[in-house]
């Protein structure tokens, strides 16, 4: 009987003793079900973002033709470009709905400055914008701003019956302005001994060969008539004759 007893005791014991680890333990997480996909993190909806943006010429003649390109590409967050919209005083000058935009040049017809906004539009409804300025100048301003320095014979001296060539200096006063198609011509009397059209004279200062093969040198007035849009620069130009000077031998004393 006390066997019996001192059996069941211990029995107890060990029973009470594994109630707190039993209580404590916690269930295994359970895998998602087959087929059910995790929620993740959509995108989020930020601009576009504009690469490049260039117009050229800043600075213009009236009428001359800018040209505009522009890169524009998604932001991090991957909505796509959906439309490029280039607008000056509130007017469409160019559009695209591509990222990559080369337009073709198109005349700038205003004098003054003005300034052209672009604004890039994607997908999620955001846009991002950029400005750039571009000034237009009259043909009156632009020939104002051409000097005809000078001009040298080539050679620089010559007698009369001698082929020669004529270098003309031009200056161009304005910052950021070359002029396209401009036309420079020398005559003498009523003779046109040197031309060259279709000329571009860029900021600073150009020296112009003209020539004409069958000329030969004669004395009086030669003038330089540079003429842009029916606008006209002229300068005239004196021969004079130079003494020359020669060593003769004199008598020992």
């Amino acid at each position: 009987m006390k066997a019996y007893v001192k059996a069941l005791a211990f029995l107890l014991a060990v029973a009470i003793a594994a109630v707190p680890f039993a209580a404590s333990a916690q269930p295994a997480p359970q895998a998602p079900a087959a087929g059910k996909a995790i929620p993740g993190t959509l995108p989020a909806a930020d601009e576009p973002l504009i690469k490049i943006f260039n117009i050229v010429p800043a600075v213009v003649v009236q009428g001359d033709p800018v040209t505009v390109n522009w890169h524009a590409i998604q932001g991090p967050g991957g909505s796509p470009v959906t439309a490029a919209v280039l607008t000056v005083d509130g007017a469409t000058f160019a559009s695209s709905t591509a990222e990559l935009f080369h337009g073709p040049s198109r005349p700038f017809i205003w004098v003054g400055e003005k300034t052209f906004v672009l604004t890039v539009r994607n997908a999620a409804g955001k846009t991002a914008t950029r400005s750039l300025k571009v000034r237009g100048v009259s043909a009156v301003e632009a020939v104002n701003k051409i000097n005809v320095v000078n001009m040298e014979a080539d050679p620089r001296r010559f007698s009369v019956g001698q082929p020669i060539d004529f270098k003309v200096m031009i200056s161009n006063t304005m910052p950021g302005l070359t002029l396209h198609s401009v036309n420079l011509f020398v005559t003498q009397g009523t003779r046109e001994v040197g031309n060259r059209t279709h000329l571009s004279v860029g900021p600073g200062s150009s020296i112009i060969t003209l020539q004409d093969s069958g000329f030969t040198a004669t004395g009086g007035m030669y003038v330089v008539d540079l003429e842009y849009k029916g606008q006209h620069k002229t300068r005239r130009f004196v021969t004079k004759s130079v003494p020359m000077y020669t060593l003769d031998p004199t008598p020992n004393p």
